[in-house]
């Protein structure tokens, strides 16, 4: 997420941590990294990575069933790391939000050929938008994995930030509990 000489913000099994050289979070352990790439040692193993890069290894399957916990954040709002299409996001949990949300700016960073989606207005907090309705081949939030998800591209740059609306979240079972969020994936 964020390289710096010897530091490094990551996201590790759905954890947002910063590491410093040499430390240790979930068996990943930072070698070194730049403004550049990141070195890691994974399974004894060092390997370099590029910012934004995504990292798959042996480790046991994750179970279905393993919650997923999200806390609110300063501004009590539940954000989240991820990916859709596998690039590299951040969401904002919106259970007021029918479908995952974003901006044409955003797809546009993600490549997404959303102009190829259904034309269409919605209704949003500062008015109608045009935008475009379409299918993601694949949102992930930590685990948990869905494919086929509604979304919604909005012309210009609202919403700021990739809005997790019901078409993903009725996917999932989720329980909230003071400030963190219990996510599930659905059997």
């Amino acid at each position: 997420m964020a390289l710096f000489t010897d530091k490094a913000m990551l996201v590790i099994e759905g954890s947002q941590k910063i590491l410093k050289k040499g430390q240790t979070f979930n068996g990943v352990k930072l070698i070194s990294s730049d403004s550049n790439a990141v070195v890691l040692e994974l399974d004894g193993q060092k390997k370099t990575f590029k910012l934004g890069s995504e990292i798959s290894t042996s480790y046991k399957k994750a179970d279905p069933g393993k919650e997923l916990l999200v806390w609110k954040d300063i501004n009590n709002m539940f954000r989240v790391h991820g990916s859709i299409n596998k690039f590299s996001t951040h969401f904002l949990i919106d259970t007021g939000a029918t479908s995952v949300a974003m901006s044409s700016v955003e797809a546009r960073r993600m490549v997404l050929k959303y102009k190829k989606g259904t034309p269409m207005q919605s209704s949003t907090a500062s008015g109608i938008a045009k935008g475009y309705a379409l299918t993601l081949n694949e949102v992930k939030i930590g685990h948990i994995k869905i494919y086929n998800v509604h979304a919604v591209v909005l012309e210009g740059s609202f919403p700021s930030e990739v809005l997790l609306g019901e078409s993903f979240l009725s996917r999932v079972h989720m329980v909230r509990d003071g400030d963190k969020m219990k996510l599930r994936k659905k059997f």
